[in-house]
């Protein structure tokens, strides 16, 4: 049995890592700032000394690698050094640090024995314009692992097998594994990932992966339309208040309307300017000012928000020229469309009722809206949704930790998938992406 089983989603927001030693009984979670940053020993050695002794940091807030002759600080530890904005980069490259870094944190939290060769279940996700880069990654690591440094701490591991797939592909296998093989080889699958900075589109024909697309129109693309509009905002800020926002508001944007003699299931966006959220973005002292404010940053939303949503549909529309079957939606950002894919899709919530109330509640499943038009079935986070809050225990924590959820699911899902092919055997294994 491997040491550590471990799944790295490199998003733009934050690196999501599920994981699983071989003494524990379920796998954790794991997540990190996105920052990966070159730094010198000396300046190292000087924020050190700077310091002085001040608490003991643990692994993940104070993440520092040394490869070779080169040192990285990498996640919250990152923010010290005045980090170079690498939304706009690829992905792959700054990946193979952060696995690293995550690696030396599990070590580290869980006092992992370094005095042997660690044997390593690998598996990450990468975006489709950056899939072709996978068998370069595999052979730079596996030298990585062979010898780094993590805080200090010499690490030697062995690549003992290497899964990658790109962004998407977690929530893929997970939908496969539910439904069965020739289920996929009978259906025209889409699957979309909705990140900090990529949106991924996988087509699936038959169970033939045809086309993808992974452009940068994620959600930061939106966020600096607002701060454009605006002042005083970060991307950080804004989108921890429009994810609160949402939730803070979830009561009210979706609803069941009476339409007639018929009722019927809608989802809106909040009214921004009167959430709690929202209104703490606002620095002005004055109250008047801040009043105003506040109704900019809304009025700010609201626009960006149009426009976001006419240029993912227009994407999808070149992205998807055929009629679907179904499609899958994962990723944190995906929530936030919820009513812009809900009607791009025509896709009407159904209507149920509680066997315990007999209030009439929306479902988790779809309904054609307009019969005039083609209608595919959106199935959000390949149906482990609940799974993932259940293994993690989020439900049980604080609202806004409910829509990691969405965030963790494609990394859960790949992981799962690991997992499952290495317990099956190495004839069901290859050492290879």
């Amino acid at each position: 049995m491997s040491d550590i089983y471990i799944c790295v989603d490199c998003g733009g927001s934050n690196t999501k890592v599920v994981f699983k030693t071989k003494t524990m009984h379920k796998p954790e979670y794991l997540m990190m700032p996105p920052q990966v940053e070159p730094i010198s020993a000396d300046k190292l050695k000087s924020y050190q000394e700077r310091q002085g002794w001040i608490g003991n940091p643990a692994p993940e807030q104070q993440a520092w690698l040394l490869v070779g002759e080169k040192m990285f600080v990498v996640g919250a530890f990152a923010s010290k050094f005045d980090p170079t904005d690498r939304i706009s980069e690829l992905k792959y490259e700054n990946a193979l640090y952060k696995v690293l870094a995550a690696i030396g944190v599990i070590v580290q939290k869980y006092k992992l024995s370094t005095k042997k060769l660690l044997n390593i279940e690998l598996a990450i996700l990468l975006p489709w314009n950056e899939y072709s880069d996978r068998q370069r990654f595999q052979k730079q690591i596996e030298k990585f692992l062979a010898d780094y440094s993590f805080r200090g701490q010499n690490i030697r591991a062995n690549l003992t097998n290497f899964f990658c797939r790109p962004e998407g592909g977690g929530l893929v296998a997970s939908r496969v594994r539910e439904q069965g093989v020739p289920w996929l080889q009978e259906r025209r699958l889409g699957v979309l990932m909705f990140g900090h900075r990529n949106t991924t589109a996988l087509y699936f024909d038959r169970g033939e992966l045809k086309s993808g697309d992974s452009p940068l129109i994620g959600f930061s693309t939106m966020l600096d339309q607002i701060i454009d509009m605006t002042s005083g905002l970060t991307r950080d800020s804004l989108a921890m208040a429009i994810f609160k926002g949402i939730q803070e508001a979830s009561s009210e944007i979706y609803r069941i309307e009476q339409q007639g003699y018929s009722e019927k299931a809608r989802t809106y966006h909040p009214n921004w300017e009167k959430l709690n959220a929202i209104k703490a973005l606002a620095s002005a002292k004055d109250l008047g000012l801040k009043e105003q404010e506040v109704i900019d940053i809304a009025k700010a939303i609201k626009i960006a928000t149009i426009d976001y949503g006419e240029k993912i549909a227009k994407w999808l529309t070149k992205v998807f020229p055929e009629p679907l079957d179904e499609v899958i939606i994962g990723g944190g950002a995906a929530k936030f469309l919820e009513p812009e894919l809900e009607q791009y899709f025509n896709c009407e919530p159904q209507i149920i009722r509680e066997h315990h109330t007999d209030k009439k509640v929306r479902a988790f499943s779809y309904q054609q809206s307009d019969c005039n038009q083609a209608f595919t079935p959106i199935v959000w986070s390949a149906g482990i949704g609940n799974l993932v809050e259940k293994t993690f225990s989020l439900g049980t924590r604080e609202d806004e930790e409910k829509a990691l959820t969405f965030r963790l699911v494609d990394a859960y899902g790949l992981y799962d998938y690991m997992v499952a092919k290495v317990m099956e055997g190495p004839k069901n294994v290859q050492k290879s992406a």
